[in-house]
């Protein structure tokens, strides 16, 4: 029996999975002193650190209270859609230079979270116009609004909040030629430390265009030339003759322009005249001259005409001056923005106010 266990044994000793898989287990498994002692040190740390978590806990509560709150979501802002809506109104779609516009802001908060440092800033798209200066209307001044040069500043707007604003804007016209305003507003606000920036495009406005007209007496031109005849100044019941003229200008196309005058008692046309545009008649009965232009273009040289009239003052007349044309005025309709211009000029007399060599030589004497 003592031999055969010394046959297996020695069998065992011999063999190879014996040698290399149950030997290696063997030195796998055994453990010194040392490694004991630290299993045993780490062991009774962990312990301690669950003792001291559960303690912890106990203590304070509302720890456990904040682990278990959501966190905070981030807001997903959609572009196409923005919580901050905006509407911009002007008073009137046409202005005239040194006129300002009113243009209302209406803001309306969507969300249902509040919006700060709200920022609109006003600005031309091309050269022929700028923006020269932006008030505040009084009547809407309040705290947290202010106008910074052109640019508008708002602190907050409150969620589901709608507040309304009105501003003047004067421009400043670089090129006569151009009549159109295209401007925008660059609007810029803050929610949630997210900042939101949107372009928007302002409705179009049109600078009136400028209709210039005069009428003018001369007894001598300008350069010199005599035009009249007869005594100067007027004696009574002697003719003397003056050349009239209408001179019209326009920074715009107008149309259906009418310039039309009175002849007073003692005045009359004489036939000659000097017409380069539109139509001239005269009513007898109602003694009024009318000058008729269906379109007026923007161009660099004046539309005129010249008649000649004739005065002879009677003797109820001598010692004071006499008027030669009254009721003068001049309208046209502005062909962009479908508004009419009246001109009101004031009456020309025998003082002669134009006339540099003959002005003030126009009270009535005796033959």
């Amino acid at each position: 029996m003592r031999k055969l266990f010394k046959r297996k044994h020695k069998w065992l000793k011999n063999n190879w999975f014996t040698r290399t898989f149950l030997r290696g287990r063997a030195r796998f498994y055994r453990m010194s002193r040392s490694h004991i002692a630290l299993g045993i040190f780490l062991g009774m740390i962990m312990v301690l650190l669950i003792v001291a978590s559960i303690m912890f806990f106990l203590y304070h509560p509302s720890v456990m209270n904040i682990i278990n709150q959501p966190l905070p979501e981030r807001i997903e802002l959609d572009l196409n859609n923005p919580p901050l809506a905006y509407n911009f109104t002007a008073s009137v779609d046409y202005f005239s230079n040194d006129e300002a516009i009113e243009l209302k802001i209406n803001l309306h908060n969507d969300g249902q979270i509040p919006i700060s440092d709200i920022k609109i800033n006003f600005s031309t798209l091309d050269k022929n116009f700028l923006i020269n200066q932006i008030d505040l209307v009084s009547d809407n001044i309040e705290s947290g609004i202010v106008m910074n040069n052109k640019k508008l500043l708002i602190n907050s707007l409150g969620a589901d909040e709608n507040k309304e604003i009105a501003i003047k804007v004067y421009f400043k016209n670089n090129n006569l030629a151009a009549r159109t305003v295209n401007w925008q507003a660059q609007t810029e606000y803050t929610i949630r430390k997210q900042v939101v920036k949107e372009l928007i495009d302002l409705p179009n406005l049109y600078l009136k265009a400028e209709l210039q007209a005069q009428a003018v007496i001369y007894y001598n031109s300008p350069q010199g030339d005599m035009l009249g005849t007869g005594p100067l100044p007027p004696l009574a019941g002697l003719p003397t003759d003056y050349w009239a003229f209408f001179d019209v200008k326009s920074s715009g196309e107008f149309k259906d322009l009418v310039f039309s005058a009175k002849l007073p008692t003692g005045v009359e046309l004489t036939g000659a005249r000097s017409l380069l545009a539109g139509d001239f008649s005269y009513n007898a009965s109602s003694r009024q001259i009318i000058w008729k232009i269906p379109e007026l273009k923007n161009q660099g040289d004046n539309y005129r005409i010249g008649f000649e009239i004739q005065f002879i003052p009677n003797e109820q007349q001598v010692g004071s001056s006499a008027t030669l044309l009254n009721n003068i005025q001049c309208y046209a309709l502005d062909t962009l923005t479908n508004s009419e211009k009246t001109l009101r000029l004031q009456d020309l007399s025998t003082n002669l106010d134009f006339d540099k060599i003959n002005k003030g030589s126009g009270v009535i004497g005796l033959p």
